[in-house]
This record gives C-alpha cells, sequence and structure tokens, in this order.
C-alpha cells in the first residue's frame, strides 16, 4: 500500500495541473471576449438574470408573467422542461429498449426479425428525422370536433388529453395503502421462507391494496375527463403536440440502442451459466430472474448510463419544433437581452451539472451492483 501512495499522489498531482491549465485558458478566453464585447458597447455580466422577462413562455411548468418575472426565472421553467423531458424518454426507452432486447432474443422468428428490422430501420436513421416526422403526424391528427375519445382518452393535433384524477382524500389513502403493502411484500421477499412472491404477484397485491379504500367507501375515484367544449377542451391533463411528437420520437430513437445494449448483455453471460441451471432443471422464469438478469445489468448498466446521458444532451432538440426547453428559452432570453456568451454559459453550465450528476448518481448504482471481489 505504501509503495502505491507516491504513484496515487503523482496522478492525483497531474489531474489537478491540467485542470489548472484549462481553467487559466477559460478565464483567458472570457477576458478577450468580455474586452472585445465592451470595446463594442456591449456590457457583459450576468445582472441581466434579475431584469423582467420581456417574452412569454408557452410551455412554462409553473404560472409565468412576462413582464414581472425574471429572466431567470425564465431559464428555470426551461430546466424544469428540459428534466421532465428526460426523465420521461428514459423511463419510456429503457421499457421500450427491454422489450426490443427482449425480442431480439426471441425463438420466434417473426419476433426477432420484427424487432431487428425496427431496430435497424430506427439507429440508421438522425434523430432529427425522427422529430421532424413525428411532429408532423402529430399535426395530420383530427381536430379537437373531429376527435372521439377512447376510454377518456382524446387525441388531437392540439395535443393529448388524458383523465386525471380529482383530488380528494381518497387516493391518500389508496396510495398510503399500496406503499404499506408494497413495503411487507418486499420485507417477505428479503427475509425469504416458504412463499416469496415475485414481481408479477406483488404488483398485483399492491394495486388491491390501493383499491381496498375505494372498496370500503363504495364507490369508484372520481376522474376529470377531457371534453370539447366550443374551441376549448376542458378538464383532464393536457400534453402539447410538440411535447408529444418530442417524447415520441426521442423514446423511439433511444430505444433501439437500448435493445441492442440489453441483447448484448444479456448474451455475455457465460454458457456455463446457462448449461448450470438446466442441469438443476431450474423454471426458465427463475433462471432468468435469479442468474441471468442480475449478472446482464451489472454488463449493460453503464452503456446504458451513456445513453441516459445522452437522452439529457439530446433534449435541445426539442427547439427544432418549437418546445421550449432551457436551449429554446435560452435563445429567446438571448434575443431580448444580447447577452450571448453569459447565456450560452448558463445553458452549458446546466447541462454538465445535471450530466455529471446523473453520471456520479449511474456510478453509485453502479458500484452498489458491482461483483463482490471487485475493489
Amino acid at each position: 500500500m505504501m509503495a502505491k501512495a507516491p504513484g496515487r499522489w503523482r496522478s492525483a498531482a497531474a489531474q489537478a495541473l491540467v485542470f489548472a491549465l484549462v481553467g487559466l485558458a477559460l478565464l483567458w478566453v472570457f477576458a478577450i471576449t468580455g474586452a472585445e464585447l465592451r470595446s463594442r458597447g456591449i456590457e457583459t455580466g450576468f445582472a441581466f438574470l434579475g431584469e423582467p422577462a420581456r417574452t412569454a413562455l408557452a410551455n412554462a411548468p409553473f404560472a409565468f408573467t412576462p413582464g414581472e418575472d425574471s429572466n431567470a426565472l425564465a431559464l428555470w421553467a426551461g430546466a424544469l422542461n428540459t428534466l421532465k423531458i428526460s426523465a420521461m424518454v428514459i423511463v419510456l426507452a429503457s421499457i421500450l429498449g427491454l422489450g426490443l432486447g427482449l425480442g431480439r432474443l426471441s425463438r420466434n422468428r417473426l419476433l426477432r426479425g420484427s424487432c431487428l428490422f425496427t431496430i435497424e430501420l430506427v439507429r440508421n436513421v438522425p434523430v432529427l428525422i425522427h422529430i421532424s416526422l413525428s411532429y408532423a403526424l402529430v399535426l395530420s391528427l383530427p381536430a379537437p370536433r373531429e376527435a372521439q375519445p377512447v376510454l377518456g382518452v382524446l387525441v388531437t393535433n392540439r395535443g393529448l388529453y388524458l383523465p386525471s384524477p380529482v383530488a380528494e382524500a381518497g387516493w391518500l389513502l389508496s396510495g398510503l395503502c399500496g406503499l404499506i403493502a408494497c413495503l411487507a411484500l418486499i420485507f417477505l421477499r428479503r427475509r425469504g421462507g416458504r412463499w416469496s412472491p415475485g414481481s408479477a404477484v406483488m404488483t398485483l397485491l399492491t394495486l388491491a391494496a390501493m383499491a381496498l379504500p375505494w372498496l370500503v367507501l363504495g364507490r369508484i375515484p372520481d376522474l376529470s375527463t377531457p371534453a370539447v367544449a366550443g374551441f376549448r377542451i376542458n378538464g383532464g391533463v393536457s400534453i402539447s403536440p410538440e411535447l408529444a411528437a418530442f417524447v415520441i420520437a426521442l423514446t423511439l430513437y433511444t430505444s433501439t440502442f437500448l435493445a441492442e445494449i440489453i441483447r448484448g448483455a444479456i448474451q455475455s453471460v457465460p454458457r456455463g451459466q446457462w448449461e448450470a441451471t438446466m442441469a438443476l432443471a431450474l423454471p426458465g422464469a427463475t433462471v432468468r430472474r435469479s442468474v441471468i438478469y442480475p449478472q446482464a445489468i451489472r454488463v449493460a448498466l453503464p452503456a446504458m448510463a451513456n445513453e441516459y446521458i445522452g437522452v439529457i444532451k439530446n433534449s435541445s432538440l426539442a427547439v427544432v419544433i418549437g418546445y421550449q426547453e432551457i436551449v429554446g428559452i435560452g435563445n429567446t432570453v438571448l434575443f431580448d437581452t444580447g447577452q450571448a456568451v453569459e447565456v450560452m454559459a448558463v445553458i452549458a453550465g446546466f447541462f454538465i451539472l445535471v450530466s455529471l450528476g446523473f453520471s456520479g448518481l449511474m456510478n453509485l448504482v453502479n458500484t452498489r451492483l458491482s461483483w463482490g471481489d471487485r475493489r
């Protein structure tokens, strides 16, 4: 251990020197840029963040009033929209990618060929083409007066309208019962014994526990359903056509890469693991859940984390179809204030912080799931 200490110190010193040099270079560039801007009569600095915003926001996640709320609050609204898009795409792409990846390994030739065709078709087309095509398809949907609701869902060219629960105490009791049931089932599963609930059983029992308060009350939960009223659609919760189109396109695009990562990770599990479980005559579901998938996730996680960070950065492409995430709102602030360098620095700093934070979180998860003999 003592012999390794000097090497570690040298490595740390070298990294610190590189960071210092890069920092000095950035400061030098900023100094030159600031001097050039001042020579042209353009004031530099971040004081514009406290000034009132001049332009209204179309997709603000909260009430925003131009002329009263600041540019900083406008950029914060864009940051929240970026995080919302990224979270939606990461969850949906993971589910779809898992399905496509498992389909690629299916023994059914039709399913396997269909998944392969979808993956190769989607991932070899630029993501901007997917976004533009998806947006064009969404805008070609029927108008609100022509659309017919299906199970309370209204799909129109003005967006997607979904039923939403009406705020009442019953939902709180339902969620509390579901949480208690889920924790109890997890405790039973970790404790072991004669009965250990599987994932499907746990899900069904949790849903049954959530339905218990409504059975006691003797009624079904109230929902607010969308309804067309003149030129407006009242009730429910809406998703703008820009958001829907972008999430669909980026989800489909990202899922194909995740599918190949998942497929490769499963196939990387040594064949001897399969043969050993076959020799023990274990059920196929048990083999996959307890032997194959835990090993595959360790292999797939680093590459999947890379794709997830790519999703966060690709969220900036929403500006192409007019959805106001941080880049779109940043452009608006830039045109209103003229502070190009400062606005771009704020946007770059946001993506750096979010990407590094997410990378650190995935590294923590990867460490928790790493092999027992790794250091």
